[in-house]
């Protein structure tokens, strides 16, 4: 059974590791560095896991390879909430 992330809006949802691949490759990641990342989250990910806590970790592993790159994510963040 796949593994189920629970969203901000309390729904469940499988997790789509495609989603962080788009996301990371969006603020600025090659490729390749966005699909390990989206790999190594994928092999600690657990069921019920906060998207949240995902976001924490990808933000994690984006700031520690490239600071810009996490600063991309927060500012793209930023301006979807407005």
């Amino acid at each position: 059974m796949p593994i189920q992330v629970i969203k901000k809006n309390g729904k469940a949802e499988p997790f789509h590791r495609q989603k962080i691949v788009d996301s990371c490759t969006k603020a600025g990641a090659p490729p390749d560095v966005a699909a390990s990342i989206a790999d190594d989250i994928q092999k600690t990910a657990r069921d019920q896991m906060p998207t949240s806590e995902i976001r924490v970790l990808v933000l994690d592993r984006l700031g520690r390879m490239k600071p810009e790159w996490r600063k991309n994510w927060e500012q793209y963040e930023a301006t979807k909430k407005k």
